[in-house]
C-alpha cells in the first residue's frame, strides 16, 4: 500500500485543506498497520503495537491522539472523523497508548504500544482511529511581517475495530431487486439490490450473482460491488452482466458474504446470505418478469 493511501486526514491548518501528491506522500511517515481488528471478551484486555516508519532524511516529531470515525451514508466506504466519544460506537474510552508524542529518527522507526480494555457487560462493536500528526511544511513570512504561506500538518491513521466476543450479530436485509438495461453498456444488464446492516457491528460485503437456465446451466455470472456499513447503515449492491442473454426463464441466485472484513483480517469467515428469484428475459435482454425475491 502506498503512503498516499495511508493518508486519511490531510492538512489540519489555520484555514482550508490541501491534498498531497503521490510524490510528496513518500516524504511522510507511515505505520505498518492501517487497520486493527480484534475480538475481545467482556472484562478482558488486548495488547499490541504499531510501528511508525520514517522514510525521510529528517527526524519527524509526531503527536498521537484518538478520534471517532464512521462510514458515511451510501456504503462506498467513505469515512467521517469526529472528536473522541462523539458517537455511541466510540472505542476511544477503551483504548490507551504510549507514547503520546514521539520523534521518529531519519530513516528510522518508532514503536507505539496500545491496550484495549473491554468493560464487563459490554456488547457489540466499537470503533476508533489513532491519528499520527506531523508538520509537513512550515509557512514563511515576508519582511513586512505578513504571512506568505500556512503551516501544513499531515495526519496518518490506524483504524480500530473492536468486537466484543460472544455478542456479535452480523446480519443484513437485502431486498428490492431490480434488473434493468445498463445505462452505459449495450446488451448489458444491471442487477441492483438495497442493502441494510441490521446487526451490531460493521459489515463489508463481497457478493456475486448467477443466472441459471431451466437445465441448471449458468448463462451469466458476475460480482457485486462491496458495501461498507456500520450498524443501521445502508447501501446499494450493483452487479452488471455485459453480454446478450438468450430469451427464456431463469433462476437468479444471489450470494452475499457479510464477513469479508473478517476474512481480510484473517480472524473468521461469513456469514453468507443467499437470495433467489425467477426472471423471464425476452429478446434483446428485455426483462419480461421478475419473481419475488426469496
Amino acid at each position: 500500500m502506498s503512503a498516499l493511501l495511508r493518508i486519511i486526514g490531510i492538512c489540519s491548518c489555520l484555514v482550508g485543506s490541501w491534498f498531497v501528491s503521490a510524490a510528496q506522500a513518500d516524504k511522510v511517515p507511515f505505520m505498518n498497520q492501517s487497520k486493527i481488528r480484534v475480538v475481545v471478551s467482556p472484562g478482558e484486555r488486548s495488547f499490541g503495537e504499531i510501528t511508525l516508519d520514517n522514510p525521510t532524511a529528517e527526524s519527524k516529531k509526531m503527536r498521537l491522539y484518538l478520534e471517532d470515525w464512521y462510514y458515511l451514508p451510501g456504503g462506498s466506504g467513505a469515512k467521517e472523523f469526529l472528536p473522541p466519544n462523539s458517537t455511541p460506537t466510540s472505542a476511544c474510552p477503551w483504548i490507551t497508548f504510549s507514547p503520546a508524542d514521539v520523534t521518529v529518527p531519519a530513516f528510522g522507526k518508532q514503536q507505539i504500544n496500545y491496550a484495549i480494555n473491554v468493560p464487563p457487560g459490554a456488547t457489540g462493536a466499537r470503533f476508533a482511529t489513532l491519528f499520527f500528526e506531523t508538520l509537513f511544511s512550515k509557512g514563511t513570512f515576508l519582511d513586512s511581517g505578513r504571512s506568505a504561506g500556512l503551516d501544513v500538518n499531515i495526519r496518518v491513521a490506524t483504524l480500530f475495530y473492536v468486537e466484543v466476543k460472544g455478542t456479535i450479530e452480523r446480519t443484513a436485509k437485502i431486498n428490492n431487486l431490480k434488473i434493468t438495461p445498463a445505462k452505459e453498456e449495450k446488451e448489458s444488464l444491471d442487477i441492483v439490490l438495497d442493502f441494510e446492516n441490521t446487526g451490531n457491528t460493521d459489515i463489508t460485503t463481497a457478493g456475486s450473482f448467477s443466472l441459471m437456465n431451466n437445465e441448471g446451466l449458468v448463462s451469466a455470472r458476475g460480482a457485486f460491488n462491496s458495501v461498507y456499513a456500520f450498524p443501521g447503515g445502508k447501501g446499494t449492491l450493483l452487479g452488471t452482466w455485459k453480454g446478450k442473454i438468450p430469451s427464456g426463464d431463469y433462476n437468479l441466485v444471489i450470494t452475499v458474504d457479510l464477513g469479508k472484513a473478517l476474512t481480510d483480517a484473517g480472524i473468521g469467515r461469513g456469514p453468507l446470505v443467499t437470495k433467489e428469484a425467477t426472471v423471464t428475459i425476452g429478446e434483446n435482454n428485455q426483462i419480461v418478469q421478475i419473481g419475488q425475491l426469496q
